[in-house]
């Protein structure tokens, strides 16, 4: 608690204190935390449902439950920090793509660092770390973008770096990918020869 100066009397200091009090009650009250979860929104983290739109991959059970709800794919941006070309899709491609209106809704964008620590909750409900998640999609190369359809399946993916049509491939598979969660059944739409989804 912050502490008072001598020349101030006994009246100041109740007053103070009950200025004190007020700030903690406030800070703690459940229209406090709406209002920081509003603030949050309003910084540039977009929500879909309960989940943000573009997000480090944490939480597959709470992505995929938005996902089949809203009929829509998740895009996963397998990068790393030893990876140039990845920061060149990254701030070329995706992070533009973050900010356009155009994508918000339209999928879920989750970011996984192959070389992080993280660890995530699988839709076993258990918790591992991000090499588990790439081999199990069979990953072998950054960069690598995968989408993968509500129930889990893939639709497709970009592998390596193409710049100069990176922007088409990715306009084309984002297009594919929303027709895919909300029409799924096609058969443009069964990405297994490119591997494996988590299905």
């Amino acid at each position: 608690m912050a502490k008072m100066p001598e020349r101030y009397n006994a009246p100041h200091r109740r007053i103070f204190t009950l200025v004190l009090l007020i700030t903690a009650i406030y800070i703690g009250t459940p229209v406090y935390a709406d209002a920081t979860t509003a603030a949050a929104s309003d910084s540039g983290v977009e929500m879909v449902g309960n989940v943000a739109f573009v997000d480090h991959l944490i939480n597959l059970p709470a992505d995929f439950a938005v996902m089949r709800e809203k009929k829509i794919p998740m895009m996963i941006f397998f990068h790393a920090s030893y990876c140039g070309y990845c920061n060149q899709v990254d701030d070329q491609f995706l992070i533009p793509m973050r900010m356009d209106p155009e994508f918000q809704g339209r999928l879920l964008i989750r970011r996984v660092k192959v070389d992080a620590d993280t660890k995530y909750i699988g839709l076993d409900g258990k918790k591992h770390d991000y090499p588990y998640l790439a081999n199990k999609l069979d990953v072998r190369g950054v960069p690598y973008i995968l989408f993968l359809a509500p129930d889990g399946s893939r639709i497709t993916s970009i592998q390596g770096t193409a710049y100069d049509y990176y922007d088409y491939y990715l306009s084309k598979d984002i297009n594919l990918a929303t027709d895919c969660a909300k029409n799924p059944g096609q058969k443009k739409c069964d990405g297994r020869a490119d591997g494996p989804g988590l299905n």
